[in-house]
C-alpha cells in the first residue's frame, strides 16, 4: 500500500512520486496542457473513417492525428455497452472525444467518445448512463449499499462510477463529488457550444491535487512537498477529503535536492536499467520491444542451499513479487510475456501465480493475466497510460 507522497518541482514543474516501504511505486509529471494528453477532451474534426478498421483518424490539434476506435465496446467495469444518442462518425464532421492514450513511439493518441470526468469517489459518463461500482468493491453488501446511495444522488439520465475509495464515503460526499463533477461537465458543454475544432475542452493535467484525489488515504504515512505553494495545495485537498493527513505533510528544508536525499533519484535510475536484482541473488531481465515486453527470470547467484527445486521456487516466488512493481514504475503497458524458471511441481506453479495477481491487485492500470503455461510462460495485458518512464523522463527534461 501506498505510504509515502513526495513532491517537488524541478524546472518549474511538479515530479510526484509514490511509494510504499520506501520503494518507488510510481512516478507522476504535472501536465503541460498538451492536446494529447491523458484524460483531455476535445472537440475533434475527423480526417478519415476507416470502414475495414472500424476506426477514424481525427484531428485533435497534436502532431499527429488520434486513433478513434469506432467498434462497440466491451463490457467491463465503469463501461456501458454502445453509445446511445450519439451521432454517426463522418469524414469532416466534428466529434467530441477524449484521449485514453498518449502519442507514443510513432502513433497518435488512442482516443474514445466514452467521455469522463474524475472526481474523488465518482466518474461522471455523461454518455453513459447507469450506474456502476469498481470491481475492487467486492463485498456484495457495501455494493448494495452503494447503489442505494447513488439511487439517490444519480439525477435521470445520468451515469457514474464508484471508485473505490466511494467504498468508505457517506452519502453527503458522493453528492457534493456529483455536483461538483456535473459543474465541471457544464463548463465543458458550454466551451464546446463555442469551440472550433480542434481545440482542448478539458486539459486534464495531473498535478498534485489530482495524484492525490487518486492515491490519498487516511493510512498514508506522510506528504513531503519542497515548495509552499504544493504545501498549500497539499493541506486543501486534505482539509477537504482527508483532514487526519493534514497533520502528516511535511515542507522539505533540507539541503541538497529532495529527491536524492531521499533516495527518489536512486529509484529512477534503477528502473531504466533492464536488470533487476533480487534479494535471494538472482535477477529479471526487462526488455521492451515494439509489440511487447519481455521479462526474463534467472537464478544468477541463487545457488541454494537445498534442492534445485527449492532454489527455483524461491527465486520465482521473489520475481512474482517484484514484476507488479517493475511494470508500474517504469509505464509498462500493452503485451507483456513473464519467462518464470520451469517448475514441475503444480503447487508451486500455482504459488507463484497467485502471488503475481496478488501484486497486481494494488496496480489501477492493471487488466488480466493467463496461468503459467507448461513453458513457464505467462502472458498479461497491462492498460496504457501516459507513456513509459523513460519516454516521460526525456519529454520533461525537454
Amino acid at each position: 500500500m501506498i505510504d509515502e507522497l513526495l513532491a517537488t518541482v524541478a524546472g518549474g514543474r511538479h515530479r510526484i512520486a509514490l511509494r510504499a516501504e520506501g520503494r518507488l511505486v510510481e512516478l507522476f509529471f504535472a501536465g503541460d496542457g498538451a492536446p494529447d494528453a491523458l484524460g483531455a477532451i476535445i472537440l475533434g474534426r475527423v480526417n478519415a473513417v476507416l470502414p475495414g478498421m472500424e476506426a477514424a483518424f481525427v484531428d485533435i490539434g497534436a502532431d499527429r492525428a488520434g486513433f478513434l476506435s469506432l467498434a462497440a465496446p466491451r463490457m467491463d467495469a465503469g463501461e456501458a455497452e454502445g453509445l446511445p444518442g450519439l451521432p454517426p462518425v463522418q469524414e469532416g464532421s466534428e466529434v467530441l472525444v477524449q484521449v485514453t492514450k498518449t502519442a507514443q513511439e510513432g502513433k497518435g493518441a488512442g482516443l474514445t467518445r466514452n467521455v469522463s470526468l474524475a472526481g474523488r469517489y465518482l466518474v461522471l459518463t455523461p454518455t453513459q448512463p447507469r450506474i456502476a461500482i469498481s470491481r475492487r468493491i467486492e463485498d456484495e453488501g457495501d455494493r448494495q449499499a452503494l447503489a442505494d446511495l447513488m439511487a439517490a444522488v444519480a439525477r435521470p439520465g445520468e451515469g457514474f462510477i464508484l471508485r473505490t475509495a466511494a467504498r468508505d464515503a457517506g452519502a453527503d460526499a458522493l453528492a457534493a463529488d456529483a455536483e461538483e463533477l456535473r459543474d465541471q461537465w457544464l463548463t465543458v458543454d458550454a466551451r464546446r457550444a463555442e469551440a472550433s475544432p480542434p481545440q482542448v475542452l478539458h486539459g486534464a493535467a495531473r498535478g498534485l491535487a489530482e495524484v492525490l484525489r487518486d492515491h490519498a488515504h487516511d493510512g498514508m504515512r506522510r506528504i513531503v512537498v519542497d515548495s509552499r505553494r504544493a504545501e498549500a495545495e497539499a493541506q486543501a485537498f486534505c482539509d477537504a477529503h482527508i483532514p487526519d493527513l493534514g497533520t502528516r505533510i511535511e515542507l522539505w528544508d533540507e539541503p541538497g535536492p529532495m529527491f536524492e536525499a531521499l533516495g527518489v533519484a536512486d529509484d529512477i535510475a534503477e528502473a531504466l536499467d533492464p536488470r533487476v536484482a533480487l534479494p535471494c541473488g538472482g535477477s529479471l531481465i526487462i526488455e521492451q520491444t515494439q509489440a511487447l515486453t519481455a521479462i526474463d527470470v534467472n537464478t544468477g547467484r541463487n545457488v541454494g542451499r537445498s534442492s534445485h527445486a527449492d532454489t527455483v521456487r524461491a527465486t520465482n516466488l521473489e520475481a512474482a513479487e517484484e514484476i507488479p512493481r517493475q511494470l508500474r514504475v517504469r509505464g509498462l503497458g500493452g503485451i507483456s510475456v513473464i519467462d518464470f524458471i520451469h517448475m514441475e511441481d503444480e503447487a508451486d506453479r500455482e504459488a507463484v501465480l497467485e502471488r503475481l495477481l496478488h501484486g497486481f491487485r494494488a496496480d489501477p492500470a492493471f487488466i488480466r493475466a493467463t496461468g503459467i503455461s507448461e513453458l513457464g510462460l505467462v502472458e498479461l495485458a497491462r492498460r496504457r497510460g501516459d507513456g513509459t518512464l523513460a519516454v516521460r523522463l526525456a519529454d520533461a527534461d525537454d
